[in-house]
């Protein structure tokens, strides 16, 4: 199992946790984003290669945000 998946399954068994305990809900709840939360920085984390000449620049008319989209992901 990848560790996105895991960190998938780990914010469901919060989200049962939840439903199960109404007393605790908010801190059920609060577990299982940060679960979803580490599942999205898990799918995030590809390696993306390019050559110096296949990124972007400002003056082809490319914004700076998406520059900084491109570079983020790398």
């Amino acid at each position: 199992m990848d560790r996105r998946t895991a960190c998938l399954h780990q914010a469901d068994a919060f989200r049962e946790k939840a439903i199960a305990d109404p007393e605790h809900h908010d801190q059920w709840i609060d577990e299982a984003i940060k679960w979803l939360e580490r599942a999205m920085e898990a799918r995030c984390r590809a390696v993306v290669t390019v050559e110096a000449g296949d990124v972007p620049n400002a003056a082809s008319g490319t914004s700076a945000d998406a520059q900084l989209s491109l570079i983020t992901r790398q």
